[in-house]
């Protein structure tokens, strides 16, 4: 097994690093570093509730040795957590985990000249709701018999999930949570019932945050902006935009039925293609407009806010008739 460069540069030389400890325990199963077991069926956030005393051991380095040099041999050992500092350079400590570390015994190995059993010590720390993962508070909080929170959708700064029956109740938690846990999150909402309208947006609940959808995202290079409650956005599509873009050549010719907020259309377009876009819905024809402009293709970009049955009879038959005309159109019509 390939040992990182850490423990193969003269560190290890100074000192070996044993072979059980090439992992960090911070994803270790440790109960003392659980969320308390009373925060279970929580439904409104309570952020003093997961507050709970740790004891965990430490080493205190003398001052004749290099500080530096002992955090990089003990650094598998160190109490990894979110918003937790286990390197206190000025109190010349450091924070190990209880589940690496439970007497000298486990650091003997080390063989640190200058470092013997008076140097590991225990204290108590306070941690709580800001030490902790969403997904670790989640597990902590909903069901253990159903099925936790699965994966959800990050457009701009809103965080869209589609919750399960069962989850509803804690749908409050579960939005507070997420907005604070994500840095860049500033809205979370519900998916409330399915794609079936005209324009193929759906109705959300705001659960935590911001009632601002307007957003911003950046999808392989190319910069949309659209109200994400008034137009159809799927950010898991971004690998076909991209394989779409690829296809074409400069000389060729896209014709989009459906266009949305230009997510073929523009990439296509920034390869050089000539293009018509189309969408039915106005907010999406606006947003489309908008983000020819942004992405500096609005000359190659016509854009039309038609029935798709429409546009094919009249706008895309009577382009096709001008082409036919041109001997030098050397592209496809896609």
């Amino acid at each position: 097994m390939r040992i990182p460069n850490l423990f193969t540069n003269k560190f290890s030389r100074l000192f070996p690093v044993p072979s059980r400890w090439r992992h960090y325990f911070h994803n270790m199963d440790c109960p003392d570093l659980r969320p308390p077991a009373a925060v279970r069926g929580m439904i409104v956030l309570e952020r003093e509730a997961f507050n709970k005393q740790v004891k965990v051991p430490y080493l205190k380095v003398p001052g004749e040795l290099n500080f530096n040099t002992v955090c990089l041999a003990v650094k598998k050992l160190l109490l990894k957590m979110e918003r937790y500092k286990p390197v206190r350079t000025e109190e010349a400590k450091i924070i190990l985990h209880p589940a690496g570390v439970k007497s000298w015994d486990d650091l003997k190995e080390l063989k640190l000249d200058g470092l013997d059993s008076d140097c590991l010590g225990w204290q108590e720390i306070q941690i709580g709701f800001d030490n902790w993962r969403y997904d670790e508070i989640f597990r902590a909080v909903l069901p253990e018999d159903k099925e936790g929170l699965s994966a959800f959708s990050k457009v701009g700064h809103v965080i869209h999930l589609n919750l399960k029956d069962h989850l509803l109740p804690y749908k409050g938690l579960i939005g507070e949570v997420i907005k604070d846990k994500i840095a860049t999150c500033r809205t979370v909402v519900n998916k409330l019932d399915t794609i079936d309208n005209t324009y193929r947006n759906f109705a959300m609940e705001l659960l935590a945050g911001e009632e601002d959808y307007q957003v911003s995202v950046k999808e392989n290079g190319t910069i949309y902006e659209f109200d994400f409650s008034k137009v159809y956005w799927n950010p898991r599509l971004s690998t076909e935009h991209e394989k779409v873009a690829k296809m074409l050549r400069k000389e060729d010719v896209l014709l989009d039925i459906y266009a949305g907020v230009g997510p073929f259309s523009i990439p296509v377009a920034k390869k050089g293609c000539t293009v018509l876009a189309n969408d039915l819905n106005p907010e999406s024809y606006k947003a489309l407009v908008n983000n020819c402009k942004k992405n500096k293709v609005e000359g190659r970009v016509k854009c039309f806010n038609r029935n798709g049955i429409d546009f094919i009879r009249d706008e895309v038959r009577t382009f096709i008739v001008e082409i036919n005309k041109k001997d030098d159109f050397k592209g496809t019509v896609n």
